[in-house]
């Protein structure tokens, strides 16, 4: 037993060094006194697609049109809203002539309706750049354009940015920071920014690509039932040979992702599960290990009394990264010390979402159900999409005569 415990203090430890190293190296986006002076605005065209966003999408637009040093095409696809989203959208058109608005009324077979919203958005994009957005994101006045100058500064093709999160409580936060503790390891900065190895990562909240770029890797087409369509897109854009640049922008790209622990947890519901593909064979074997490694290093002292404080030690050490994090939140540090305890949080999220969409036989996502056989299909599709993305964009039937355009 003393043996064991020494090995999950290596594996806590060298967990912990691993997200302290990445996070030591993952560089946030440049001001704009670092940037190149741009000698005329960046034309750029945003995407945003979204379903009863009533509350939050005015906000939202009323933002990227005061964006600074930018030529604008914004496109807001309403995804079958029930809720006052034309109403407002339809204010808004008024008020910004450039606004243009997309209705969705029926969604195609064989789509998930947030892919084929950004499909449908991206058909009328004319600018070199494209960016795909949320709804309920919030930015800085100047992003926009010093993301495209630092792009085009590294020549990239695609450039993502993390934003911060809306998370409020001590416990909500550690929980957050938990769960990025292991997209940090999963796609290190520090290996995307220097072109190294296959890691490659996409962030819903700000994704943004060289217009000749998406359409070459095939846009949305590939992605059509691919739950995780943001991440999935950059390793579409790394997996074809293009550059990809991740900077983090916490305190200028805000997302409302995580009110409370009960809405991390219901958000990760389609997330977790669909990361290790919707198998089993990942699923079970993967929380049994992190359930393992958690309580194991908690109930270390009892069993090992020689070396399980040790064990014990290196859990917590997972709130020195957390403390970093926590800093660059602008949250109180205090809070870092929780960050261990809220590990079993992620494990709880990957059992409620295999455990749901088993039950359920499927994925229902913005009050639409999606079969999980037709989503496993996605997968199959995502890996032949060489051979889709050939067909090209003009290949998928999503007829006009699908959509009502308010102009």
């Amino acid at each position: 037993m003393d043996y064991l415990a020494v090995a999950l203090a290596v594996v806590w430890s060298l967990f912990s060094l691993g997200v302290l190293r990445n996070l030591f190296w993952s560089p946030t986006l440049p001001p704009r006194g670092d940037l190149p002076t741009p000698r005329e605005p960046y034309p750029v065209s945003i995407v945003l697609a979204g379903r009863d966003e009533g509350r939050r999408i005015e906000q939202t637009v009323r933002r990227l049109f005061a964006q600074r040093d930018v030529k604008l095409q914004i496109i807001v696809v309403d995804d079958r809203s029930r809720d006052d989203t034309p109403q407002v959208l339809a204010r808004l058109s008024a008020e910004f002539p450039e606004l243009e608005t997309v209705r969705i009324e029926t969604l195609p077979q064989g789509w998930l309706g947030k892919t084929h919203a950004c499909h449908v958005g991206s058909l009328r994009a004319r600018h070199p750049w494209i960016l795909f957005s949320d709804a309920d994101c919030h930015m800085s006045d100047d992003l926009v354009s010093r993301a495209i100058g630092m792009a085009e500064h590294e020549r990239a093709d695609h450039l993502a940015l993390f934003p911060g999160i809306d998370a409020q409580g001590a416990i909500t936060r550690a929980a957050v920071v938990a769960w990025t503790q292991y997209l940090i390891l999963y796609a290190p900065a520090s290996r995307i920014n220097r072109d190294r190895g296959r890691a490659a990562m996409g962030v819903g909240a700000f994704n943004l690509l060289r217009t000749e770029t998406y359409r070459a890797i095939g846009g949305h087409v590939p992605l059509r039932m691919e739950v995780l369509d943001d991440v999935k897109l950059g390793v579409m854009v790394r997996r074809d040979g293009y550059r990809e640049r991740v900077y983090g922008a916490a305190h200028e790209l805000e997302a409302e992702w995580a009110g409370s622990i009960r809405q991390m947890i219901g958000n990760l519901e389609k997330n977790w599960f669909a990361g290790v593909d919707y198998s089993l064979v990942r699923a079970i074997p993967l929380i049994v290990m992190l359930l393992t490694f958690w309580g194991g290093a908690i109930a270390a002292p009892l069993w090992s009394p020689q070396y399980g404080w040790w064990t014990f030690a290196a859990l917590f050490c997972t709130a020195i990264p957390g403390a970093l994090y926590m800093r660059r939140s602008g949250w109180p540090l205090w809070t870092a010390a929780l960050v261990p305890i809220c590990h079993l949080a992620f494990s709880f999220a990957g059992i409620n979402s295999t455990w749901k969409t088993m039950r359920q036989g499927g994925v229902r996502w913005r009050d639409t159900f999606y079969p999980l056989a037709e989503l496993k299909q996605g997968i199959v599709r995502f890996d032949r999409s060489k051979e889709t993305k050939r067909a090209g964009v003009e290949s998928v039937d999503s007829a006009p005569a699908q959509l009502v355009v308010d102009e």
